[in-house]
């Protein structure tokens, strides 16, 4: 199995390490744990996809910046507060609660378009959440047999920076197609290394 180069959201663990784990040594000394942050974050979702809903893009995306910091920060608890592995249930709660958050601001950029009767920018939404959902079920699918499946253009970290710049200047569907044609290639990309890989 050949070694993979590492991604841009390897090198965003690496470059951002110390902040993550100041900020989450500090949520543990006040009585925080793992789990309470990462549901924290994922309810927190429901205000930049309510701000998306109602036009207000600029907040919309400024919040998503800063609940998409507590899923970071809630990693690095984890390991903290586990001797440097997490647990199993936590790893399932963190990976469930990233699917719920991502549906709820790409739900209120669709609610928005079909609010205006937009029907090719509610189809463009409905498509950059496909690929927003296949890129992680193909990593799953992938790990479960042992695979790195860090591979790909268009990762979570990814589809949120362009999903929250876009917000912020005041253009999502420009996000959502971005999204829409590189999250589908990624799960692409990663089905066919499945293939090359599992022959």
């Amino acid at each position: 199995m050949e070694k993979q180069k590492k991604t841009f959201s390897d090198y965003c663990r690496i470059w951002f390490k110390g902040f993550g784990d100041t900020c989450a040594a500090f949520l543990l000394k006040i009585g925080l744990t793992a789990n309470m942050v990462t549901i924290i974050g994922c309810i927190g979702h429901i205000i930049p996809c309510l701000l998306a809903f109602y036009g207000r893009f600029f907040w919309a995306g400024f919040l998503l910046g800063v609940f998409s910091i507590l899923d970071f920060i809630d990693g690095s608890m984890a390991r903290m507060s586990t001797g440097g592995t997490g647990t199993k249930f936590g790893a399932v709660l963190d990976s469930t609660t990233d699917r719920y958050a991502e549906f709820l601001i790409f739900g209120g950029v669709l609610l928005y378009n079909a609010a205006r009767g937009s029907t090719l920018w509610v189809a463009v939404c409905v498509a950059a959440m496909m690929g927003s959902f296949l890129v992680p079920y193909t990593r799953a699918k992938g790990e479960i047999y042992g695979l790195n499946m860090r591979l790909g253009i268009m990762s979570r970290l990814e589809r949120y920076l362009v999903l929250g710049i876009s917000l912020m200047i005041g253009y999502p569907n420009i996000g959502m197609v971005i999204i829409a044609v590189l999250g589908n290639i990624t799960a692409l990309q990663r089905l066919l290394y499945m293939k090359k890989e599992l022959k």
